[in-house]
């Protein structure tokens, strides 16, 4: 990722984490990254691939975000492992247009997405 990515990404985080709380914020990225997949979904079954691909462009950025500020801001095993999840959702997004039946691709990106998505909602065990 280059610099001016990287600048962007942390000074958008920044930004909201004054409006929302860290964990409340992740979810918001989150949950529109699930709407731009729903979206993406639909507009390839519509065979409008221009818009596919803007949404699919849309979610792996937020995602590419989540990744920086996981790896330069919270750093440690647990932003590390986070990172990588990310990175895996994102070249899991960018293939999503290879291939054959495309919705029914991007409709399992979703479900993984929406499945980590749960687990980051729930509270922590203690």
């Amino acid at each position: 990722m280059n610099h001016t990515a990287f600048q962007r990404a942390t000074s958008a985080y920044g930004s909201a984490k004054q409006t929302l709380p860290p964990h409340k914020l992740v979810e918001a990225l989150q949950d529109r990254a699930l709407q731009l997949c729903t979206s993406a979904e639909r507009h390839a079954a519509d065979g409008q691939f221009d818009q596919f691909h803007a949404d699919i462009v849309h979610a792996i950025r937020i995602y590419t975000g989540l990744q920086v500020v996981m790896t330069n801001q919270v750093g440690g095993p647990s932003g590390k492992a986070l990172s990588q999840l990310y990175g895996a959702f994102i070249m899991a997004l960018g293939r999503a247009a290879g291939g054959r039946d495309v919705p029914n691709r991007v409709r399992r990106i979703q479900e993984r997405l929406a499945l980590h998505r749960r687990l980051w909602a729930r509270p922590p065990r203690t």
